[in-house]
């Protein structure tokens, strides 16, 4: 480090003439061309006997090991015979770990001494105080503000290494910075080009942040302590002294001092980051202008003809004696230079930009007029042939659902009355649910599977319907076939297909249901079931029914005379009403559950949950403690998340209000906080990683979070979105359309809960944001571990792929929809490297609203099919408004 205080020294090896140092650094360059082991004896040669010559090389080496390049001296470096020795001569070593190399400067608060640390093998910088300011009262304040000092870490700022004592006398050990001050070079040029300011300013800006972050305030911002190192950096230096100087009568402070204190520092008012900022602004006019604003009252751009109208506002508003009218932070007063972003110069300083950094960047621009009208041509062009190219491929065009749940749900209760079970239930319950495995992979290897699919026997599909003499609750969300269980008296289910024809019924009988029937009949149930008695003789009943019953019996046959597989027919009877019954293909197995889990998965997947949500709160918690955690993007996430939760529990519910869903709604509600607590650790603990590593993908994403409805980045990036996925959609459902006719059959299993009922569809409207959310996170964090891994960006978005492709391995379409899964996501990671986070957001989102129901114009379900289309190209609108009535405001207004 070096000091000019009290019109001292400006160099950081002595005070030589200019004849002198240039003979310095023609033997300092001779000597780095020298071997290392040469490198001592040519110094020596070359200095001939002259010690201070020795000593100034030496030193220089020292530097350069260091990594502390040196600043070229300039020629007009004040001229002495040699450096004052002062209190301690060079060669003196103190506290048996610091080598005096040399006086630096004398000020105010005492000497500064260039030093080299023993111990640490480097330079650094002594500065001692006066006695005379060393009252008890002082050193604890002062002591205090060194050890939060030191915690600044930042290339723009002189570290604070440690506080020590020798010889009665307190020391400051800090970085050595070898070059000039910001006051020197601005007295030896008058003023910085407005280039080379805005990017002092900048880091500058970057530095005083940093320490205002860690609660550091500097309190004598001035160009004299403002270093400009040996690569041209601005360095910010004596932050934690300033508060020394508060104990010091006003006549006894640093020359200068004063005439860059705020009105309320001068006043003895409460000193806050907007007392620096008027320092700060202070520093810009003598940068900008070469005066000193105590030297003229003329405004920046009188005294600069040619200054930006931006930069003089910006000087100004620092100035206002109101601090309240003050950017409230230095990142306020970067964000509002014109130029270069602030993020990419918090990356090139090696920091974290923050998220406000991040939203007011100007990396990427929106869509032009032009584009913007074009991407919502395509959205017209691609959302129904997107949406209907699927169909060909789709289960409900091959298995037809042609009656409506509402029917289904009346022809359930006409079955059960015709079976003997009229009574009028308390809760009733209904629904789709997709796909029985077995019955799907046995048409899958028929030959004729297209004309058997139509037909729902063997059913991929069902309609399921349940009833309770009292309220149907459940832990889960909604009730479901197997939820709650059906083990209650008086609980009925039973199962249809598409047809309408009963496949399966589950009755707990009540000891209170009147008198045995008189005898056991079949008839109703094969009449219900649609199945053509003729075809079935006797057989020995296989199945266990889960109910008492006192008559089991059952049958073998076949659906039609065409089909020649074999069906199995299996009843029970409970004093001679039926209270079991399921029609089965031969070929699935009874012994035991269709398409079962392994027993070991769900514990896998317990503890592999419970794992990562440990790490991510640990991640969480670093990220918190070291500040780099949005806490406001998090509570944004969390806050959709939650009423996303929230709105599905409500819609997908229990109607029936009574004592006995009291325990639903409290567990439901502790799901759905849950969640949200898990959303928000694990958007804390991923988050800066992103912001560090891309911060451009996360503008328009932090811009939306802050609400700004109506930026043209955000709706640009929504539409682009919108765009990619309805086109990788449309290519995808072609070429699985291809696959199908030339290949395999491939028949994807489809969101057919939605179609249970307009609640269930308006859930599942609400599901494709938390969806869209869950996934693209996952896609964050699988892509940022591979990144760490692999340390390649392209070998990580293959290994990305490849993990998330290898879900189509399970799924029914096997290693084509690992392809395809593969090729999509390869899709959407391009989408976040071009266009960022929120475009792939949307395109998920996009993705799971137009699968949220099939697509159709003349079933019954077309109205809700017609209203995702319509709610799709309702955003896709919104960003185009959004970017033809931009304005475009200022690039360089500043943020109050």
């Amino acid at each position: 480090m070096t000091d000019r205080e009290g019109g001292g020294l400006t160099s950081g090896i002595g005070t030589l003439t200019p004849e002198r140092f240039a003979r310095v650094r023609a033997i300092f360059e001779a000597a780095l061309a020298q071997p290392a082991r040469d490198r001592q004896g040519f110094v020596k040669g070359a200095c001939a006997g002259d010690a201070v010559l020795l000593r100034e090389v030496e030193a220089m080496l020292a530097a350069d090991a260091t990594g502390a390049p040196l600043l070229d001296r300039p020629a007009s470096t004040p001229s002495s015979s040699a450096p004052e020795e002062g209190r301690f001569p060079a060669g003196t070593v103190l506290a048996g770990r610091y080598r005096i190399l040399g006086r630096l400067g004398q000020g105010g608060m005492g000497e500064v001494y260039r030093a080299h640390d023993l111990i640490l093998n480097q330079l650094v910088a002594l500065k001692f105080l006066a006695p005379a300011h060393l009252s008890e009262a002082a050193l604890a304040r002062f002591r205090n503000e060194v050890r939060i000092a030191r915690q600044v870490s930042h290339p723009n700022v002189c570290r604070v290494y440690d506080l020590g004592m020798v010889e009665g006398l307190h020391f400051l050990s800090m970085e050595y910075i070898d070059g000039e001050d910001l006051a020197s070079l601005l007295r030896r040029i008058g003023r910085l080009p407005q280039d080379k300011a805005i990017e002092f300013t900048r880091k500058i800006c970057a530095g005083l942040g940093a320490a205002h972050e860690r609660g550091v305030l500097h309190r004598d911002l001035k160009p004299a302590n403002i270093m400009i190192d040996g690569r041209g950096q601005p360095r910010i230096t004596d932050f934690g002294l300033a508060g020394l100087a508060a104990e010091i009568p006003l006549s006894d402070l640093r020359s200068g001092t004063p005439a860059y204190m705020s009105p309320e520092q001068k006043a003895g008012k409460d000193v806050t980051t907007r007392s620096d900022i008027y320092s700060l602004g202070l520093v810009l006019h003598e940068m900008f202008t070469g005066k000193a604003r105590k030297d003229t009252q003329s405004s920046p751009s009188e005294l600069v003809k040619d200054l930006d109208p931006a930069i003089e506002r910006l000087i100004l508003r620092c100035l206002e004696e109101d601090p309240k009218r003050r950017p409230s932070s230095a990142l306020n007063v970067a964000m509002a230079l014109p130029g270069a972003d602030p993020v990419a110069a918090a990356l090139a300083a090696g920091e974290t930009p923050s998220p406000e950094m991040v939203a007011a960047s100007q990396e990427k621009e929106g869509l032009s007029v032009r584009a913007a009208v074009i991407c919502f041509a395509a959205v017209l062009l691609l959302i129904v042939p997107a949406a209907f190219s699927a169909n060909p491929i789709l289960l409900t065009t091959r298995a037809p659902l042609e009656i409506p749940p509402d029917a289904l749900a009346f022809r359930s209760t006409q079955v059960l009355q015709q079976l003997g079970y009229p009574g009028r239930p308390a809760d009733t319950a209904y629904g789709f649910d997709c796909c029985n495995g077995s019955n799907f992979r046995w048409i899958e290897q028929q030959p004729e599977r297209d004309a058997i699919l139509p037909g729902h026997q063997p059913p991929v599909a069902r309609f399921w319907y349940r009833q309770h003499r009292r309220p149907l609750t459940t832990r889960a969300r909604s009730v479901a076939y197997d939820a709650p269980a059906n083990d209650q008296p008086g609980m009925i289910r039973l199962a249809l297909d598409g047809a309408a024809r009963l496949i399966a019924l589950e009755v707990r009988p009540s000891d209170d249901e009147g008198p045995p029937a008189a005898a056991v009949d079949a008839t109703a149930l094969f009449e219900a079931a649609g199945l053509d008695r003729r075809r079935f003789s006797d057989a020995t009943p296989r199945l266990t029914p889960p109910m008492a019953f006192d008559v089991r019996l059952a049958w073998m046959g076949r659906y039609r005379d065409d089909l020649q597989a074999s069906v199995r027919v299996e009843a029970a009877w409970w004093r001679g009403r039926p209270v079991f019954f399921e029609v089965i293909g031969d070929w699935v197995r009874t012994d035991e559950e269709d398409d079962a889990l392994p027993a070991a998965l769900p514990y896998v997947l317990l503890i592999t949950t419970a794992v990562a949500a440990v790490g991510a709160l640990l991640v969480a918690w670093r990220n918190l403690r070291a500040g780099r955690g949005d806490r406001r993007g998090a509570a944004f996430v969390a806050r959709v998340v939650f009423v996303c939760g929230l709105g599905q529990s409500i819609l997908l519910g229990p109607r029936v209000v009574d004592l006995s869903v009291v325990e639903h709604w409290i567990v439901t509600f502790a799901i759905d906080v849950l969640v949200t607590l898990l959303s928000w650790v694990a958007y804390v603990a991923i988050e800066p990683f992103v912001r560090r590593q891309t911060p451009d993908a996360l503008i328009s994403w932090t811009r939306l979070q802050s609400a700004r409805l109506r930026d043209s980045l955000v709706a640009s990036h929504a539409l682009v979105g919108i765009v990619v996925m309805l086109t990788i959609t449309l290519v995808g459902n072609l070429v699985m359309w291809l696959v199908v006719r030339l290949w395999v059959i491939v028949l994807p299993p489809d969101a057919i809960s939605s179609m249970s009922s307009t609640a269930s569809f308006a859930g599942r409207l609400l599901q494709a944001v938390g969806s869209a959310f869950t996934f693209t996170l996952i896609i964050l964090v699988l892509a940022l571990v591979f990144r760490a891994t692999l340390r390649r960006t392209w070998l990580a978005d293959v290994a990305t792929c490849l993990v998330t492709g290898a879900g189509g391995l399970y799924a029914y379409t096997g290693f084509v929809g690992f392809v395809s899964n593969g090729l999509f996501m390869y899709a959407t990671l391009m989408l976040l490297r071009r266009f960022g986070y929120l475009a792939m957001f949307v395109a998920w989102w996009t993705y799971f609203t137009l699968n949220a129901v099939p697509a159709s114009f003349d079933a019954w379900y077309s109205g809700w099919s017609l209203f995702t289309l319509g709610l799709i190209v309702g955003v896709a609108a919104w960003a185009l408004w959004v970017i033809l009535s931009d304005k475009r405001q200022p690039l360089t207004e500043l943020t109050a």
